[in-house]
């Protein structure tokens, strides 16, 4: 069993979090790539955005601007003209039994809303039945991250860091891990 390989979506007070990489704007996810809000990443050629994304199993957190009838036919999910991308997370993993949280990020206009948390839920939700995962992991330097990645995904620092002194390497062991 391994991360599924079609697209899972929720959908919860007009926003939408899929799987689904089609949805996905290069674009807009280099725009971010370049804000000061997101310390870790700086912008890139369009094109080496799109390959981290085909190599990542990604999740998306789009607003959907508007109920309209192509947001109805496509059973809630919209397309990408009545979405707008507001929040993104990935997976860089084997799609079995390792994976690697990061990229995670809400645009400040909407934190605030528990868009992060549901997302780190939908996350959580996508990895735990995975009966070979080993390892679980990301690094944060946000006190506030590692609490709610401690509180919400069951992760621990790995490290010695001091995540008030720089980032720190958090995780978890899967059901496959055997050591």
């Amino acid at each position: 069993m391994s991360l599924p390989s079609e697209p899972r979506n929720w959908t919860r007070d007009g926003f939408l979090i899929s799987t689904d990489k089609r949805l996905v704007s290069v674009k807009a996810l280099n725009e971010v790539f370049a804000q000061e809000f997101l310390y870790w990443a700086s912008a890139m050629p369009d094109e080496v955005v799109q390959k981290i994304v085909d190599a990542s199993f990604c999740f998306g957190l789009y607003k959907i601007r508007q109920e309209n009838d192509t947001v109805a036919q496509n059973n809630g999910l919209g397309t990408p003209d009545s979405l707008q991308q507001i929040g993104f997370a990935r997976l860089a993993t084997d799609y079995v039994t390792f994976a690697y949280l990061t990229d995670l990020y809400v645009l400040p206009e909407h934190q605030g809303l528990g868009l992060g948390g549901w997302m780190i839920d939908c996350i959580d939700e996508v990895m735990s039945p995975l009966p070979y995962l080993r390892w679980f992991t990301l690094r944060t330097a946000v006190p506030k991250s590692k609490e709610a990645y401690e509180k919400r995904l069951g992760m621990s620092v790995l490290d010695q860091g001091d995540v008030t002194k720089g980032s720190v390497m958090m995780g978890k062991k899967g059901r496959g891990n055997q050591v």
